[in-house]
Formats: structure tokens, C-alpha cells, sequence
């Protein structure tokens, strides 16, 4: 090879060689400067603390009672001839439900009644014969006495006549049947005709610990005590009412004082046996500070929350006074104002920078519905 290829081709691979060097070198500093980049911030759901007006309540399970129950029971014995309603139906307070036969009362009464007639005009006749000394005293006391029970047995025929129709005392729904019309009935029957349950108003029947009878009882004395009816596992309110009831006495067994509810019921949400949730609010707390309860979590030292400051995560601890549906009242670590993780991802770290989640595209930050709550 010739001196002149041969420096050719060292020239030529000095030059690669400072090529690849070059190449080299500005991968490492590319490298360098992507190290030393700031980490995305970790996006979240905020909300903001808030101070408002906050129900104080109790919380129990009651089972639904009619107010007023009624067994239709016949006051004589017959055949019953006629039943007026379908089983399961509304009726009103005087409303015709059953007849039993009234022939055989009705002839009873006018047998009676001429009996009385017959004993009375007797009587009457012999009152002035005693003044003339044709009967004795004793004979138109007697007569007269056999007179009065003729007609108080009349009385009792036309009572017993009027038993004959069966007419609802009160309004409300009826039960099922007992026995159809052909059958005899009697008072010494062991079913009722059927079970009439009054329907509107209602009551729900629930107790408390007795811890909480001073706390019941202050409030009831200051205002009527409001009390939500759900169904039994919280959700869906059936009616709203007001405690009507307090025993008087608490059960030695469990430690626990009965109460009832009155309720208005008017679309019959309730239904006598029901098991029932049941909400009495005591009072409203004017200044509590709320949070989503998806927000508070709990650790080895108790409740905390991630509080968001100068675009970081912070954990802060917090006692909760009480949970209310979807948010926590908080008795202490937070005020009004600030911002809280609303939903806390599980890779999230105290001192980690995060920013708010897009709300309906836009940047603000999530405003949530406080429940049960009331303007400020």
C-alpha cells in the first residue's frame, strides 16, 4: 500500500473515531438534561372545605305500626249474606263492609215490640182500677215492672238488629278475609271478619340507646323533633314526620327507651311491619366544617386527609365528628377555605405535586353537593 492510501485512511478513521465521540456526548447531555427534568404533577379531584350549616342526628332501625287497628268482629250469631269490599281495600270511616241475614232479628223485633206494646197498654190499663180498689198495688207494680222489661227486651232487639250491619269504625285498609258470605259467624268466632289497619297517618316504632334519652328529650322540649323515614338500608326517603312518643320507662333487658314517629304517609310508602331506617335530626350545627367523606382516610394515628398547598399534597390529621351519606363533618385539623383530595389515588405521597382535575374542561376545581345540608 502506498504512503498516500495508508494516511488516507488514517485520516479517515481519526475522523469517524471523533464523530462517534461527538455522537456520544450529546446523548449523555441529552440524558443528563431529561434526569433533571421536574416530574409531572400527579392530576386529582379537589374539593374545597366548607363551613354550613349541618343537622345533628341519631340514627336507628323502626319498624312501620298503624296508628289505630281495628278486629271486625260479628255481635251476633247469623249467616253472613253479604260482603261490600274486595280484600286489600281502602275503606272510609261508616262504610258498609258486611250483612249478616237480618230476617231473623227483624222478626225477633217485632215480636218484641208487641210484646212491649202489649204489657205497657196492660199496664196502663190497670192504673186507674187501683185507685177504685179493683187491683192492688202490688198487682199494677208488677204489671208495670213486666211492662218495662218488655220494652227494654225491644231495646235490645233493635241493637241487636243494627249488629246486623257491619260498618267500618275506622278508615283504612282491610286485611284478607276470614270467611266468605254462606258461612254462619258468631262473636265466639276465634278469627275476626277481617283486620282494618289505618294507613294515614302512620307510625314507626324505634328505640335508642338510653345514653341518648337527655339529648331526645332536650330538643323535643325546645321544638318539634324532625324525624326521615328511608328505606332500611339508608337510601330513598319514604316520608318525613315528627317524634310523637317517648316511653316512659327504659327496658331493664336491653337499656334501651322505645320512641314512635308520626308520619303523614300520604302515597303510602309505609306499610304496617315494615322494617324501616329512621333519621331523628336533634338540632342543626350552624358552623361545621364539611369535607367529602371519599376524601378521609384512616391510619394507625386516626382520620387524615391530603390537603393540597402550593400545588403539593400534604397529609394532615383531622378528627371526624360524624359521617353524614357522602360527607364527614369534621370536628378539628381543617377550616373553611381550604383544598382537600377529593379522591385519593392510591399512588399518592405526601409532598407530592398534583393538580387539580379538569372539571367540564376546565381547570376549576370540583364543587360538591354537600347532603343534608342547608344554605349558609
Amino acid at each position: 500500500m502506498s504512503a498516500r492510501r495508508k494516511a488516507f485512511w488514517i485520516i479517515g478513521g481519526i475522523a469517524a473515531l471523533l464523530l462517534v465521540l461527538v455522537s456520544l456526548r450529546v446523548w449523555v447531555n441529552y440524558r443528563a438534561s431529561r434526569h433533571h427534568e421536574a416530574p409531572e404533577n400527579l392530576v386529582v379531584d379537589t374539593a374545597v372545605v366548607k363551613v354550613q350549616p349541618m343537622p345533628i342526628t341519631l340514627q336507628a332501625i323502626g319498624q312501620v305500626l298503624p296508628e289505630h287497628t281495628v278486629q271486625i268482629r260479628p255481635q251476633v250469631t247469623g249467616m253472613l249474606k253479604e260482603v261490600y269490599f274486595t280484600e286489600g281495600q281502602t275503606v272510609k270511616a261508616g262504610q258498609k263492609l258486611f250483612l249478616i241475614d237480618p230476617a231473623p232479628f227483624q222478626a225477633a223485633l217485632a215480636s218484641a215490640k208487641a210484646a212491649a206494646d202489649s204489657t205497657l197498654a196492660n199496664a196502663d190499663r190497670m192504673q186507674p182500677l187501683v185507685k177504685r180498689g179493683f187491683v192492688t198495688p202490688q198487682d199494677y207494680a208488677n204489671a208495670r215492672a213486666a211492662a218495662d222489661q218488655a220494652h227494654a227486651a225491644y231495646q235490645q232487639a233493635e241493637i241487636n238488629l243494627s249488629y246486623t250491619d257491619i260498618r267500618a269504625p275506622i278508615s283504612g285498609r282491610t286485611g284478607s278475609l276470614a270467611v266468605k258470605s254462606g258461612n254462619v259467624v258468631g262473636p265466639g268466632d276465634a278469627s275476626p271478619l277481617v283486620v282494618l289497619n289505618q294507613m294515614q297517618p302512620i307510625q314507626v316504632q324505634f328505640n335508642l340507646a338510653q345514653q341518648f334519652l337527655p339529648r331526645v328529650r332536650e330538643s323535643d322540649g325546645r321544638h318539634p323533633v324532625k324525624v326521615t323515614v328511608t328505606h332500611e338500608d339508608g337510601n330513598g326517603v319514604l316520608d318525613e314526620g315528627r317524634l310523637v312518643f317517648i316511653d316512659n320507662a327504659v327496658n331493664a333487658g336491653t337499656g334501651t327507651v322505645m320512641f314512635k314517629a308520626g308520619l303523614p304517609n300520604r302515597q303510602e310508602q309505609l306499610w304496617p311491619g315494615q322494617y324501616v331506617g329512621v333519621t331523628l335530626q336533634l338540632t342543626v350545627q350552624p358552623q361545621a366544617v364539611v369535607v367529602p367523606q371519599s376524601g378521609v382516610l384512616t391510619g394507625q394515628e386516626g382520620n387524615y386527609v391530603y390537603v393540597v398547598e402550593a400545588g403539593k399534597a400534604e397529609r394532615r390529621a383531622i378528627k371526624v365528628d360524624r359521617q353524614m351519606g357522602e360527607v364527614a363533618v369534621v370536628a378539628a385539623g381543617l377550616k373553611g377555605g381550604e383544598t382537600v383530595v377529593a379522591q385519593v389515588p392510591r399512588n399518592l405521597k405526601a409532598g407530592m405535586a398534583v393538580s387539580a382535575a379538569p372539571v367540564a374542561g376546565t381547570a376549576q376545581q370540583a364543587e360538591i353537593t354537600m347532603p343534608g345540608s342547608q344554605p349558609p
